[in-house]
């Protein structure tokens, strides 16, 4: 008989979800813990558990928000397929407790470990609740988050969120003098707008200034778009559609400009990396702004909200910190203060903590 204990994970669509999820994984499994995994077949963790040692089952269900009235219409049947087969995987493996990693598929598999009184624990890895896990909070035995929130009740407890960086320390050398290290990351579909401002506003830079300025952009699928802004300016510059292994990339950047996603704060956060964060506008209920002010209200972040991200504003933001070592210091000192050391570790604790 295997008296080992069983986790469910419910994770799926977007890295944000599924690769803390995979971190947590991969902890408990170190621990001697059996996952399963329930996820979609159209989501990015077909691939990314497919390809890992963790069985993953899939049940039939999507997200509905901004697809129209018609997929609110469908929700109840959707609901109703989805629960079934989340309660068909649930009674065949029969886990001690299940982990919400939020997203809409989190929604069905909870309702069903609910029917079946497996204990749920949730994870939001935003400031926010999205609005599955605002759902889910109130079914749920304990409440994990990845920022602090002002909720005072012993349910709810602050771990951080996993991130593959979150063991490494990495020495960050003062900016030489004359030179400038800029990463550019606009997420793994890129982001259209940093390939319009950042070229420009570098070509700006570079008139003010007798700088050796270096950029690092990580264009995702929009190279092509990218490559013909940076040609325009003749401007000393390292195109990659995908940069793996990123902590090189980490290491070797003085500064980074990049979307506010809870996976990237969490991992500049990690590293003490000095940061420009323009929040993707269209995020569900504006959670990437609300994530980076958190950060800016402790002097960790320099955020600019998309509507004032010129070119002119950006050169002058980048000026200003070329300028001002202090600056720079700063930044870097208070970020690496609101990290969350071991937050993995302590939430796999909170899990096996929720079996026994």
């Amino acid at each position: 008989m295997n008296n080992k204990h069983k986790v469910a994970i419910f994770a799926a669509g977007t890295g944000g979800h599924v690769y803390p999820g995979l971190s947590i994984a991969r902890e408990l499994i170190k621990q001697d813990v059996d996952i399963i995994w329930i996820g979609t077949k159209h989501g990015i963790e077909k691939k990314i558990i497919g390809e890992s040692e963790i069985p993953i089952n899939y049940i039939k269900f999507s997200g509905i928000r901004g697809k129209g009235l018609k997929s609110y219409i469908k929700l109840p049947l959707m609901l109703a397929v989805g629960t079934i087969q989340a309660l068909k995987i649930l009674l065949k493996n029969k886990p001690n407790i299940v982990l919400s990693m939020g997203g809409y598929i989190s929604f069905p598999c909870a309702i069903a470990s609910y029917i079946l009184r497996i204990p749920i624990i949730t994870h939001e890895q935003n400031i926010i609740f999205g609005l599955t896990n605002n759902i889910l909070r109130f079914i749920s035995k304990k409440i994990i988050l990845g920022f602090p929130m002002k909720v005072k009740n012993k349910k709810y407890i602050y771990l951080g969120n996993p991130s593959r960086y979150e063991k490494i320390n990495i020495k960050k050398n003062k900016v030489i003098k004359g030179k400038i290290n800029i990463l550019v990351v606009g997420g793994s579909l890129g982001a259209k707008i940093f390939n319009d401002i950042v070229p420009k506003a570098i070509y700006i830079l570079k008139q003010n200034l007798d700088y050796e300025i270096n950029v690092m952009h990580q264009t995702g699928k929009t190279y092509e778009v990218a490559n013909s802004q940076y040609k325009k300016f003749q401007i000393n510059i390292d195109l990659k559609e995908f940069i793996d292994p990123m902590i090189d990339a980490y290491k070797w950047c003085d500064i980074i400009i990049c979307r506010g996603g809870a996976l990237t704060i969490t991992e500049i956060m990690n590293l003490g990396i000095p940061s420009i964060i323009i929040p993707y506008p269209y995020a569900v209920d504006d959670h990437q702004m609300k994530n980076s002010r958190y950060l800016e209200e402790n002097d960790a972040a320099i955020v600019i909200n998309q509507k004032f991200f010129t070119d002119v504003h950006l050169a002058n933001t980048l000026e200003s910190f070329i300028n001002n070592s202090e600056l720079e210091e700063k930044l870097s000192k208070n970020i690496s203060k609101l990290n969350k050391s071991d937050a993995t570790k302590k939430i796999c604790e909170a899990i096996i903590k929720g079996i026994n």
